[in-house]
């Protein structure tokens, strides 16, 4: 292969690459939108949006980055969850949502090891959850600090098929996301 033609091949990767992640590389940042808890995700909403194995993320922070507002979309009639402050179950603040035939729960709990109880405090300062065709968004808004303090937020998201806050994960995704201030 001649020089011309591998830098061609290399000037087109990049661009893939580039045009492919765009979003990604960004991270959740402040917004001047503030993302309403209704169960349903809307185009621009959130500042910050990634998909992760077959579910979708989406986060902002408010304008003066007090309030971290989150929302999950999964494939499942069961429940969702977002965890926060760990990539692991295992000392994260979970949020778990589930739509029972139009009637919703919500649950904050901490994780120990492979379980997890619930907080006798509650920190949300919003949250809804909804099914409809077969997918699940869960919603909510709570403090930034602790979570969001540092250059990154760590997550673990999750679901299950049944709508209840015990039945084991039908798919998880550790991620880490890099905070835009």
């Amino acid at each position: 292969m001649n020089r011309t033609r591998i830098l061609k091949l290399a000037v087109l990767a990049v661009a893939v690459l580039a045009a492919a992640a765009p979003l990604a590389a960004q991270g959740v940042a402040p917004s001047p939108k503030t993302p309403a808890a209704d169960g349903t995700v809307s185009p621009g909403e959130y500042s910050y949006t990634s998909a992760q194995k077959d579910m979708t993320v989406h986060l902002s922070l408010s304008p003066d980055g007090r309030t971290l507002y989150a929302a999950l979309e999964a494939p499942t009639t069961g429940w969702v969850s977002v965890g926060l402050g760990s990539l692991r179950m295992d000392g994260a603040f979970m949020v778990l949502g589930y739509d029972a035939a139009g009637t919703a729960a919500v649950s904050e709990e901490t994780g120990s090891g492979r379980r997890h109880t619930p907080n006798p405090a509650r920190i949300l300062t919003a949250q809804a959850v909804r099914e409809t065709a077969g997918k699940t968004v869960l919603e909510f808004a709570l403090p930034a600090a602790p979570h969001a303090a540092g250059s990154s937020l760590k997550l673990i998201l999750a679901y299950g098929r049944r709508d209840d806050f015990t039945s084991i994960h039908a798919r998880y995704a550790p991620v880490e996301v890099p905070i835009s201030r």
